[in-house]
């Protein structure tokens, strides 16, 4: 059979990097006018065609060091990476397995992206340098002798601003207002579960979330922003 098999690395993440699973998605915008009777009369099909790109990686490692492996991708986060310019970027670390990367971007087909066009260094996210297995410990953070994570997902995210042009398509675009987004769950009741310079958004009380089947846990949100480079 003549079906394809297997995914294609779109932001060209690294040797660490192994992809499980990729999409492709083209948008196009149509404009059209109505006539007296409230018919369609006219209609311009194939605007602005965009095309989104999402991949996700399994990271690997024998020496871990997930923000050093990622490299451009997070010291020039929202810049143009491989097939498309990053709009968000997820690390999420689970208890006792691999490091995953989830990657969005886009591009489009007039006026395309190229480098420059917003960035910044998200880089000094608080991970420690041998983070890529298990769950690792934010800086700042600590867990005492009760407690130990169970899942924690870093979100990158940018505002992105897109204008046509005269004909309606693309024209002009930029990246702006950079953002990290910490989501982290502990079996038990950290000590510290702050990260250093992130702002809390929410996190359980001292008697953390509790229940009659299973141990308590402890949830934290928090995020930062990054200025532009």
């Amino acid at each position: 059979m003549a079906i394809g098999f297997g995914p294609t690395d779109h932001f060209g993440a690294g040797a660490n990097f192994h992809e499980q699973r990729s999409t492709t998605t083209i948008e196009e915008k149509t404009t059209f006018i109505l006539d007296a009777a409230g018919n369609k009369e006219c209609e311009t099909d194939g605007l602005d065609t965009l095309t989104r790109y999402e991949n996700e990686y399994a990271y690997c490692n024998a020496s871990p060091d997930i923000v050093t492996d990622l490299g451009v991708l997070l010291t020039e986060f929202g810049d143009l990476h491989g097939s498309a310019k990053v709009d968000e970027l997820n690390i999420h670390f689970e208890e006792g397995q691999y490091a995953t990367v989830t990657i969005r971007g886009h591009q489009h087909a007039e006026s395309a992206h190229v480098d420059d066009e917003g960035l910044a260094d998200v880089s000094g996210c608080g991970l420690p340098a041998d983070a890529g297995f298990g769950v690792p410990l934010l800086t700042g953070q600590v867990l005492g002798a009760d407690a130990s994570g169970i899942s924690l997902d870093i979100t990158f995210r940018c505002t992105h601003v897109d204008r046509p042009g005269a004909d309606g398509n693309h024209f002009a675009g930029k990246s702006v207002t950079f953002r990290g987004d910490v989501s982290e769950t502990f079996l038990g009741i950290p000590t510290t579960p702050e990260a250093t310079g992130y702002s809390t958004d929410s996190k359980s009380d001292a008697t953390g979330n509790d229940s009659n089947v299973d141990f308590d846990e402890f949830t934290y949100t928090a995020h930062k922003f990054y200025d532009a480079s």
